[in-house]
């Protein structure tokens, strides 16, 4: 939801609001709901249902209060939709190849802040920055090529075979 997803005031979520902010009845709890959202992220809305949404609800007037909580599920909902890395499949794969945050975001020309992010869950990466995650974890070529202390000046400009 962190992609301009639902302007809604959030509830602060290490305390457990009974106060609806609407009606102001001590009536909110925790409802688990089907819910159909609508989330911009990336330059484009998309649309898609979250069938099991933990969020806290007043149950006179109905108002949704929305929590960080529910911030998280909308964006696990919205990567899964989208097919994005997960916070923890970013994670694996910098384990997997031996990389430091530090030294993969070097190598793929991007800021250590912003790779914190999307390892914390704080922001989601686009469609294209998720496709070099995902070619970067998976080609050690990919991986030497970018990380080199001279790189090849015609790196890019032909095909890995070396014709133009």
């Amino acid at each position: 939801m962190n992609a301009n997803a639902l302007k809604q005031p959030k509830a602060n979520a290490s305390t457990s609001e009974s106060r609806c902010r609407n009606c102001g009845n001590e009536t909110v709890s925790i409802a688990t709901i089907t819910y159909d959202a609508e989330v911009r992220h990336d330059g484009r809305l998309y649309e898609f249902t979250i069938p099991k949404l933990r969020i806290p609800v007043c149950t006179t007037c109905g108002e949704k209060v929305f929590t960080e909580e529910v911030d998280e599920q909308f964006n696990a909902h919205l990567r899964s939709h989208l097919n994005l890395l997960t916070p923890d499949e970013i994670r694996s794969a910098l384990n997997r190849v031996s990389l430091t945050q530090k030294m993969a975001a070097e190598q793929m020309g991007i800021a250590e802040a912003t790779l914190s992010r999307w390892l914390t869950g704080t922001q989601i990466q686009s469609r294209s920055m998720d496709n070099l995650l995902r070619i970067f974890f998976a080609f050690p070529q990919v991986r030497q090529a970018l990380g080199s202390e001279h790189p090849d000046p015609l790196f890019g400009t032909r095909d890995f075979a070396g014709s133009v």
